[in-house]
């Protein structure tokens, strides 16, 4: 790709050639910057996706843990820490 470059700017002074090449450079650098940062915000918005869901679920776990120990006080019943049940 170089050679390609080198041979299309032949005619060109050496400085025309660094800057060509500089400028090539550059556009990959800052295409490749955007491609890493699409895939790291993918990766990024997953993790968060996957964190809420867990969430969702815990706090749904919870509650149903919360509803039977208070459905077991209000029988007047003791509730067991050490079994989790009511007795």
């Amino acid at each position: 790709m170089i050679a390609t470059l080198w041979t299309m700017f032949g005619g060109a002074g050496l400085l025309t050639k660094v800057i060509a090449i500089g400028v090539l450079a550059a556009g990959l650098l800052v295409a490749y910057g955007v491609w890493h940062h699409k895939v790291y915000r993918a990766g990024y918005d997953r993790a968060i996706s996957d964190i809420a869901a867990a969430d969702t679920r815990a706090i749904q776990r919870a509650t149903n843990a919360r509803a039977a120990f208070k459905t077991c006080r209000d029988s007047g019943r003791k509730w067991d820490q050490a079994t989790g049940a009511c007795s």
